[in-house]
């Protein structure tokens, strides 16, 4: 093992113990790790159905099972890679631009250790304080983005920052290199064809779900 990695499931059973992600030492001393998995418990942008604030703690309880060997790439994680479970940000309940204010500015001191997040969500309206941090640190970014909805809506009752426009705002804010970002697996029903093809004309390539099926894999990878 390189460095942090989960503890050993045939000395303690994975029904035991503190619920971290895969069972990785909880640490916020980011010296030594490669990658840190951090909570983002906050659902104050979705417009619809909320509870997306526990989404952190339910995927860490899941994660349990998780074990370091791929058979599909033939690696074992923690012989490559340090990783550590870093803990929730801190966010405002009901309060959306302190929230993302808040992600944000807890997003630099991983980014400036070089260490690659993994945040856990929430609604997605926090991948945009996530970006902010990020092209503030290295510049605009691709975005490869798995999902049923765009989200690139401009407004939803008047509000810019919801659940479904944080990849309008990062457009505006030049945050995403367009040459290189993708949109895979959107789906409906929607309001309009339009849904899909403000993506599109904004840059993303983009791939429905339809056409992945009609094209296989191979051709989206």
């Amino acid at each position: 093992m390189k460095g942090y990695g989960p503890i050993d499931a045939m000395e303690y059973p994975r029904f035991s113990g503190i619920r971290t992600f895969m069972r990785l030492p909880q640490v916020q001393d980011l010296a030594g790790v490669d990658f840190a998995i951090v909570g983002a418990p906050f659902d104050t942008g979705a417009t619809y159905r909320v509870g997306a604030r526990f989404g952190p703690e339910g995927i860490r309880s899941a994660s349990a099972l998780l074990r370091p060997y791929n058979p599909s790439l033939d690696v074992l994680i923690f012989e490559t890679l340090s990783g550590v479970d870093y803990g929730d940000f801190s966010v405002v309940p009901g309060y959306l631009p302190e929230s993302h204010a808040k992600i944000a500015k807890q997003m630099e001191p991983l980014l400036e250790a070089g260490v690659t997040p993994i945040v856990l969500g929430g609604d997605h309206s926090i991948t945009l304080p996530e970006l902010r941090s990020v092209a503030n640190k290295y510049g605009p970014v691709a975005l490869i983005q798995f999902d049923s909805h765009g989200d690139v809506w401009d407004e939803y009752f008047g509000g810019k920052d919801t659940h479904g426009t944080p990849f309008r705002r990062a457009i505006e804010e030049g945050l995403l290199d367009l040459d290189r970002s993708s949109q895979i697996g959107l789906r409906g029903p929607l309001y309009e064809f339009l849904d899909i093809q403000q993506s599109r004309d904004f840059g993303f390539l983009v791939f429905t779900a339809d056409e992945m099926r009609q094209v296989g894999l191979e051709v989206v990878v």
